[in-house]
């Protein structure tokens, strides 16, 4: 029997209102079969939520897909993760410990200095930048 996954928007939605509930300024932008979330203006990194693979040009360090049975890594230049529906809460984790790595590196007042700047630097930049809204 074919277990039912829960639609790519009621992802975003839950890990959209997580990442929030836990600090994080969150921007999302709904493309035809893909979602984007964007972390604490990128500091973070960003979530791509999907059924199928992407744009090999778009790289997105954390990867939430719905065609996936199980998790994996990609080592390269930049690790990426995919993750399956049911490592769900294995990707709030990650995307926690990566914050916290993110701000043990930089500082609490670098990292929002960096926020502000991305803020500012990418707000009328095409694509995901000037169609995205905060959630």
């Amino acid at each position: 029997m074919k277990t039912h996954k829960p639609s790519i928007k009621k992802l975003a939605k839950k890990l959209s209102k997580i990442a929030k509930e836990k600090g994080f300024v969150v921007q999302r932008y709904d493309a035809t079969n893909s979602v984007y979330l964007k972390l604490d203006y990128g500091v973070a990194n960003s979530i791509r939520i999907g059924d199928h693979d992407g744009k090999k040009h778009l790289s997105y360090k954390f990867n939430l897909l719905t065609n996936i049975d199980k998790s994996y890594v990609e080592h390269g230049e930049y690790q990426r993760s995919y993750y399956c529906v049911e490592d769900f809460e294995k990707l709030i984790d990650d995307i926690l410990n990566n914050k916290n790595n993110v701000l043990k590196k930089y500082g609490v007042h670098k990292y929002q200095r960096m926020m502000k700047k991305n803020q500012l630097e990418n707000a009328n930049k095409d694509g995901f930048w000037s169609k995205a809204k905060l959630v």
